[in-house]
């Protein structure tokens, strides 16, 4: 079936809908109120304009235009971000992220935790940024790093941003002394906002062939490397420790003033094993095993020595996690702390950062994340990586019992549907079959009245994946698989 004629009623319906008029910009809302048509209301009456969670809607508007030639959409996405370009924080940081948002009635800011700048996994479409202005994007990538890495020579880092004396002149130049890792520092060096420094220095790399930039994403990457547990090589979720600052008795505050979140609550039973950087939950495995190798992937391929010794070290760390966390018969990942003490069933005996008293930590299974990112290491690396690729997919119910594509499959996750996309592009046309069928269903789960949702839910998000996994598959049909943009895909980019 061909998707593009739908896809290009859902752009228009969704630019339409996602506008604010009375306020003239080229914003859009977050959402949209699939009863009203209009831009979704919070209950205080205002509408959340985020352009760091509509980075996908972004690529979608781009690649439709690359496959349809009808520019009016890449014209609108890059008025979009031109604006944001345009209307930054002071330093050059913009108006986005976890912590604040523009009010699309007013245009201002809101948010919490004094508006600070902060991504976690955001990953935005820096391909955009540099076509609607590339001084101010490699700006904003400098001011980002500038910002969030609060001592260079100690590489002090956290995910909330910080004001500097200083700008960004000369900042790939600054000393680095290859501190040890998990050493107690102020900042949570936490991966998810690693991953997107990550990913910008990386598309600086790409764009302007940066070499400091280039460098310093490799000086991150060394810095959670060296933070795995030595014997087992899995890990590290922060490459450092909180300081302990305060002193508390009460288990239910969990603020890192008072120390190692994960050794308060587990450290009784687990000991020196039972630190925040060696827990591996859901949260954390797929921050670590999921994403990180697709920004490998995405930004560090063009053969430098720094670049391979990223993929190298990606192949490692996912090649530790399937021997330790990856359970063959049940199909299912173990939660683990990095000695490789499996935490399936625990049950909690104190409130804390990981949950209340009495909870059971749980197994959990694989989704489109995870196929994604084994498949594009094993494409770039043809290691054997292969064999928990093909495992996946079993797990995921994409093949049948000989390991021939199963096109009866259920399966609804646009991850999967960009995973045998890329499988595709590099030869494996054995899996267009089944990347229809993951298409159909995905159609027939989430495409709602002209909208892709839950049934049941009220509101339809910009930012949601299925319509630019379509896209990829229209683009791939076409014979022009460079049309549209790729993203970072993880759970919680979909309508699931």
């Amino acid at each position: 079936m061909n998707y593009l004629e739908l896809l290009k009623i859902y752009a228009d319906r969704m630019l339409k809908e996602a506008s604010y008029p009375e306020t003239p910009s080229p914003l859009l809302a977050d959402k949209v109120d699939t009863h009203t048509h209009a831009p979704f209301e919070e209950a205080d009456g205002h509408i959340i304009s985020n352009a760091a969670h509509q980075q996908n809607f972004l690529r979608f508007l781009s690649g439709l235009s690359a496959l349809t030639g009808e520019i009016s959409y890449e014209e609108r996405a890059l008025l979009l971000m031109q604006y944001m370009l345009e209307h930054p924080m002071e330093g050059g940081l913009l108006r986005w992220g976890g912590h604040r948002y523009l009010d699309l009635k007013t245009l201002t800011d809101r948010g919490e935790k004094d508006f600070v700048h902060e991504l976690k996994n955001d990953y935005p479409y820096y391909e955009l940024m540099f076509r609607a202005d590339p001084k101010k994007a490699e700006l904003y990538i400098k001011s980002f790093w500038n910002a969030h890495v609060y001592d260079f020579d100690a590489f002090e880092m956290g995910r909330h941003s910080m004001e500097k004396p200083y700008g960004v002149e000369g900042i790939w130049d600054r000393h680095f002394s290859n501190p040890p890792g998990l050493t107690p520092r102020k900042g949570l060096s936490f991966r998810n906002t690693g991953n997107d420094l990550m990913y910008a220095a990386g598309k600086l790399w790409e764009q302007n062939e940066d070499a400091g930039a280039l460098t310093w994403a490799g000086h991150i990457f060394d810095m959670y490397q060296k933070s795995r547990y030595p014997k087992t090589r899995l890990g590290a979720y922060l490459f450092s420790q909180a300081v302990k600052q305060l002193d508390t008795d009460d288990d239910t505050i969990t603020l890192s003033m008072y120390g190692d979140r994960a050794h308060r609550q587990l450290g009784p039973e687990f000991g020196d094993a039972a630190l925040e950087a060696w827990v591996l939950r859901p949260g954390q495995e797929q921050t670590i095993y999921a994403m990180s190798p697709q920004i490998v992937a995405a930004c560090y391929t063009h053969g430098s020595d720094t670049e391979k010794r990223l993929i190298n070290g990606t192949v490692e760390n996912m090649k530790a996690f399937a021997q330790y966390a990856w359970d063959g018969e049940q199909k299912v990942f173990r939660p683990l702390l990095a000695d490789g003490t499996d935490l399936t069933g625990f049950v909690l005996p104190r409130p804390g950062y990981y949950g209340p008293k009495g909870r059971v930590i749980e197994n959990h299974r694989p989704a489109g994340d995870y196929l994604l990112a084994w498949v594009d290491i094993a494409l770039l690396t043809d290691d054997d990586i292969w064999k928990m690729e093909r495992s996946f997919e079993e797990a995921l119910g994409l093949t049948d019992e000989e390991g021939r594509p199963d096109t009866s499959c259920t399966c609804t996750d646009s991850g999967v549907l960009l995973a045998l996309i890329r499988l595709c592009e590099h030869g494996h046309t054995h899996c267009l079959p089944l990347a229809e069928k993951v298409a159909e269903n995905i159609v027939s789960a989430y495409y709602v009245d002209g909208y892709f949702k839950k049934k049941e839910s009220a509101f339809a998000r910009l930012n949601t994946m299925e319509p630019l996994a379509l896209l990829k598959l229209e683009a791939f049909k076409a014979g022009k698989p460079e049309a549209v943009p790729n993203p970072i895909y993880g759970r919680g980019s979909g309508c699931e």
